[in-house]
């Protein structure tokens, strides 16, 4: 079966023979030769000038992904020399490494907070993608961050489509609970391998080994003595695997796709803190029509003792409402309490059904308008009981507006409907930020 002709090409690129001869890879200055060597791979099996370009193509986007240049470029040109062929080509791919040493700062979204965010990196250190960064982050509201850290990825082996990555980290991490009156402080470091699986569907999988001391210290004087009783320091030895299944067409405002998303620790492997946890998050799009999506997400969580286990920490528990999961709630108010405040759940469910739909003006604004959304909204959910008794509802109408391909912002209004006596609710407008809604 022969392709069509398109109508606004002059020639037919595939009918051109080509081979390619030599494949040149300059400004290489502190990157070893064998980490590019692949980059080379696709171009000598071209057999004609169509594929050599599409391969050149692939070339220069293999080489940004292994993280050392800041600017490749491409130049195809006759090939010449005692060796070379009638049809054959010389490709060069130039490169500009990234300087020894680079800087940022900026925001960074986090769930239901920003914070501001500084880095320093050494890059390509030894040679073959290995790099070094300092990275810390402040927020006014919940988590601040230390982490110094180390990684060398491997996409450079045999194993280049499963885009494996190794890294170790030194972290100080400081994450405030103000509806519980505590914050923890966590000082540690991680060790992570990261790899994609592609039998039949894109999986990706993280195994990771965290060691840590953490210390639980109190707000203010008046905290129950439920949550005095977990204070000082800690030490925990755990390993975490998650695994993520991503076939959305888009993060933010997706029209169609399905999100997977499970996280299992176990922790007890030393110290003197003990428990496992699972957590699961699903979310559904099904495009309907004239730019409708119907949307269906849920959320599951359970945190259980061991044989070792004397008290479950209350930073592992589980804080259900807010913004981001229930919405028409106050962050983590739909649980137990002790007193009067919140203390986290060992289990928790909650679902959420949207209705998506463009702004009415959105063939007007164009553009602009496709950072914007509007939704009709039902969630409910349950803390320590997986039954529908006694469980927690809301629903209401809100405006989202997406920030860059990463996160977005609500504003919704919202009618809570199923409460229990001891609940916050927010009766009206509610403003969330984050990148994982329920």
């Amino acid at each position: 079966m022969s392709t069509p002709k398109d109508p606004n090409s002059k020639y037919d690129l595939s009918k051109i023979s080509a081979r390619v001869d030599k494949v040149n890879v300059s400004g290489l200055q502190r990157t070893h030769d064998d980490y590019v060597m692949r980059a080379a791979d696709g171009l000598f099996k071209a057999s004609n000038f169509q594929e050599m370009m599409l391969e050149a193509m692939a070339a220069k986007s293999y080489l940004h992904e292994l993280g050392i240049f800041k600017d490749v470029s491409v130049h195809i040109d006759i090939s010449r020399g005692a060796d070379a062929t009638p049809q054959g080509y010389e490709v060069t791919l130039k490169g500009k490494e990234f300087t020894r040493i680079m800087g940022s700062a900026g925001t960074e979204i986090g769930q239901n907070e920003g914070s501001l965010r500084t880095e320093l990196t050494i890059p390509n250190i030894l040679g073959r993608g290995e790099s070094i960064s300092l990275q810390g982050s402040y927020s006014s509201t919940r988590a601040n961050d230390l982490q110094l850290k180390f990684w060398k990825p491997f996409f450079h082996t045999r194993f280049r489509e499963n885009r494996p990555e190794a890294s170790f980290s030194l972290f100080r991490q400081t994450d405030r609970y103000d509806i519980s009156s505590f914050q923890t402080t966590n000082l540690g470091y991680l060790l992570d391998f990261s790899a994609h699986t592609m039998l039949g569907v894109d999986l990706t999988h993280s195994l990771q080994y965290e060691n840590s001391i953490r210390d639980l210290s109190l707000l203010n004087k008046s905290v129950p003595f439920g949550i005095r009783d977990h204070c000082g320091p800690k030490l925990a030895s755990l390993v975490r695997y998650s695994l993520i299944f991503d076939n959305r067409d888009a993060s933010v405002f997706p029209t169609r796709g399905l999100l997977l998303k499970s996280v299992n620790e176990y922790c007890g492997l030393g110290g003197n803190v003990a428990y496992t946890s699972s957590t699961a998050h699903g979310e559904v799009n099904v495009p309907l029509f004239a730019g409708l999506v119907a949307q269906f997400c849920g959320r599951v969580g359970v945190v259980k003792e061991t044989k070792k286990t004397t008290v479950l920490p209350i930073s592992n528990l589980f804080y259900c409402g807010g913004p981001l999961t229930l919405r028409g709630f106050k962050y983590g108010s739909a649980g137990p309490v002790i007193d009067g405040t919140p203390i986290g759940a060992q289990t928790f469910w909650c679902t959420g059904a949207h209705l998506w739909t463009p702004l009415p003006f959105a063939g007007v604004f164009k553009g602009l308008a496709s950072h914007f959304r509007m939704h009709f909204f039902y969630n409910m959910g349950n803390s320590n009981s997986f039954s529908m008794e006694n469980m927690r509802s809301a629903y209401g109408i809100g405006l989202a507006v997406k920030l860059a391909e990463r996160a977005r912002i609500e504003l919704n209004y919202c009618v809570p409907l199923q409460k229990q006596a001891t609940d916050k609710v927010t009766n009206g407008f509610q403003f969330g930020i984050g990148y994982e809604f329920v």
